[in-house]
């Protein structure tokens, strides 16, 4: 494929600091890196394009003077590193990517936080903890169209609901054994949960309430082997990648089983590691291969029509990218964990 043409400390101590610092911080910011915008695109010349590299992001505020920040003011006193990886000023693993028309969502796991960034002022939210309890491992979070935000953390086996601001509002209902992917149906306001180890996907209400289950472990039609990541398309319908039976399942907004791509195997044109599943406004769909470290475009028969990306730390290369998730301008945005980092796409247009 062408490319390119924290330890211990006093508790009294550690509350002054974090005043002190807090007194005296800058407004958190995420920093976009647009060096390369537009600059890279898919395929090569002299085939028309179709996806186009926009910017990346990675850091969450400027860069501190050194022997200023938190982790050089308690190690002076303790002698020792206190980083603690809530408070970095960068991405670490990010994992589950979601945007709406105000803000980016971002579940970093390798942080345990949820990172929410406005779009236009870049201003940083982070949602570290629900109900008192420390995050554990984030690895998935949405927004309703009343601004709710919706956060998966499998470890918890939770699913949290927040306020606008990142106020801790809920949990849902009903056990599960390990939720993962997250969907929202914003037209109707219902909520997909898949849930890994229960080979399943429910199907809850805004308000966080059961209204039913797609799928139990199998290899058949609408059936599930350790599911991973849910999309929902603009008519309704909910895209889910079922990890270990190496494909992408289709269903109807109803639930009912629609189709299914996908085989395993290490050419282009099948999967070895699916991950995170979008859809364009034109119907293409898009699935994040981990094993191959790239995004590779179908049709709904399961056709490929394009891969972009390849392994690196290049702009537009991956490392283990995992979510995925295309917005109303046909912006796409790819969680390329291992690189630490958000990257953006636009697609162009055209079959």
């Amino acid at each position: 494929m062408n490319r390119r043409g924290f330890v211990p400390v006093r508790a009294a101590v550690l509350l002054t600091v974090l005043a002190l610092l807090a007194s005296c911080a800058t407004p958190q910011k995420g920093q976009v890196d647009m060096t390369a915008s537009g600059s890279i695109v898919w395929p090569g010349p002299p085939e028309k394009e179709r996806i186009k590299y926009l910017w990346s992001l990675s850091k969450l505020k400027a860069d501190e003077t050194p022997g200023t920040g938190l982790t050089d003011v308690l190690a002076g006193r303790s002698g020792e590193d206190v980083t603690d990886p809530q408070y970095s000023n960068t991405l670490l693993r990010p994992q589950g990517i979601y945007a709406d028309e105000k803000r980016l969502y971002i579940a970093d796991p390798g942080a345990a936080r949820v990172t929410v960034v406005d779009r236009q002022s870049m201003d940083v939210l982070e949602i570290r903890e629900a109900d008192g309890v420390s995050l554990e491992y984030p690895i998935s979070a949405v927004s309703g169209a009343d601004g709710r935000i919706y956060v998966a953390d499998p470890e918890l086996k939770k699913v949290f609901v927040y306020t606008e601001g990142g106020k801790f509002v809920s949990s849902f209902e009903g056990a599960m054994e390990r939720p993962t992917g997250l969907a929202v149906d914003r037209r109707t306001g219902v909520i997909y949960i898949v849930d890994t180890l229960g080979h399943c996907v429910y199907v809850y209400d805004s308000e966080g309430r059961r209204k039913g289950r797609i799928g139990k472990r199998g290899e058949g039609d609408g059936e599930f082997n350790f599911p991973s990541h849910a999309f929902v398309d603009q008519k309704g319908n909910l895209y889910v990648t079922d990890f270990l039976n190496f494909r992408v399942q289709i269903f109807s907004p109803d639930g009912r089983f629609a189709a299914k791509l996908g085989v395993l195997g290490d050419s282009y044109d099948s999967l070895e590691k699916p991950k995170g599943v979008a859809v364009d406004k034109e119907g293409h769909i898009y699935i994040v291969d981990a094993g191959k470290d790239m995004v590779k475009i179908f049709d709904r028969d399961g056709g490929l029509l394009l891969a972009f990306g390849e392994t690196g730390h290049r702009y537009g290369d991956f490392y283990l990218p995992t979510g995925i998730f295309i917005d109303h301008q046909d912006m796409i945005y790819v969680a390329d964990t291992v690189n630490r980092r958000i990257q953006v796409f636009q697609f162009l247009g055209g079959e």
